[in-house]
């Protein structure tokens, strides 16, 4: 392994250090909202999207980092399709019984 290579790990090592310590403070950060949310509920959900959004930061940083992409899961919309039901399996079939 290179000097180049070692460098390279030991800045992506800091980095995700960086990272932990970060989300370490995020969680500090959430716990102080949940507390501040009686008093002032928008302020919390300004706060609580900018954690979001430092959240995804950090992600993406980490993604690169790793070389893993993180998957966030995504909510859908719309209408959800009918159940797809094998015949042999409806419990309404006159020709099992």
């Amino acid at each position: 392994m290179s000097r180049l290579d070692i460098a390279e790990r030991e800045v992506k090592l800091e980095l995700i250090a960086s990272i932990a310590k970060s989300q370490h403070a995020l969680s500090r950060i959430l716990s102080t909202v949940a507390d501040f949310t009686d008093w002032s509920p928008e302020a919390a959900k300004h706060i609580g999207e900018n954690v979001r959004l430092l959240t995804q930061l950090q992600e993406s940083m980490a993604g690169a980092v790793t070389g893993w992409p993180l998957r966030r899961s995504t909510r859908k919309t719309g209408e959800p399709a009918p159940p797809w039901l094998n015949t042999q399996l409806h419990s309404d079939d006159k020709t099992r019984q």
